[in-house]
């Protein structure tokens, strides 16, 4: 997984302002047809004035998609050989826009969600077990108030998957490990489907609120290792319904 570029970062930006609009149409475009294949790594792009053609716009918002393209590992231009594009090995996969287009294509979809679980495995158990460590009387108690939306919100898909999330990025919070919490943040887009995955098997939800609750207990209880257990059986759960549903090219 390749780490955000803080050079890139000004021009990997969202576009704001009055040409914002067409910009990011422009770029969620060209991002989804690379991700889909229509350009092929190492074949360049069409030129600038042929995309405000196919586009219908200025050659300044084209421009413009293209450098956050390049920031994002897309593309690189080169003053004679054009706009060329990349491997998929030089995408920026912490970027929710790429990450995006990735969920888009079933292929792409099935193995993003794949490698997020794996990754959680890593990460999750040690944020629970830090936030048992670490969190202060109020970062304990916004836990259990996202757990207390997930109950409250169990028939409510949308609501429900909202609340899940904030469950996850507040144990981040409560572990005081800002590096953590800045990978949570990226991936957030990836839960959400992670989620959506998981809410489309019945009663599945509901069983895993109790690990949810069980977490949150062990934080409160100040007990990483009870907390850290607690985290994997929920993964293990979580990667035992996703199992079920990948090999069927998902929801």
């Amino acid at each position: 997984m390749k780490l955000p570029d803080r050079r890139a970062e000004k021009s990997s930006a969202t576009v704001m302002g009055p040409a914002a609009s067409r910009t990011n149409e422009i770029l969620d475009a060209l991002g989804s047809q690379i991700v889909r294949g229509d350009h092929l790594s190492g074949a360049n792009l069409p030129t600038e004035q042929e995309l405000a053609t196919q586009f219908h716009a200025g050659r300044n918002a084209v421009r413009e998609a293209v450098k956050i393209l390049t920031g994002r590992g897309f593309v690189r231009t080169e003053r004679r050989a054009g706009t060329i594009v990349l491997p998929e090995s030089s995408w920026n996969l912490l970027d929710p826009s790429v990450l995006g287009w990735l969920l888009l294509h079933p292929k792409h979809r099935d193995r993003a969600v794949a490698e997020l679980t794996a990754l959680r495995g890593l990460l999750e158990p040690e944020i629970a077990a830090l936030a048992a460590t670490n969190a202060t009387t109020t970062e304990i108690l916004r836990v259990f108030e996202a757990y207390e939306q997930m109950e409250e919100y169990a028939g409510d898909r949308k609501r429900a998957i909202e609340a899940d999330i904030s469950f996850h990025r507040r144990l981040a919070e409560a572990s005081h490990n800002a590096l953590l919490q800045t990978v949570m943040r990226c991936f957030e887009v990836l839960l959400r489907a992670n989620f959506e995955l998981v809410m489309a098997i019945d009663g599945r939800f509901i069983r895993n609120l109790v690990e949810h609750k069980v977490v949150a207990e062990a934080v409160h209880a100040r007990d990483p290792r009870a907390a850290r257990a607690a985290m994997g059986k929920l993964l293990d759960n979580n990667a035992e319904d996703i199992s079920e549903l990948l090999p069927r090219g998902g929801a």
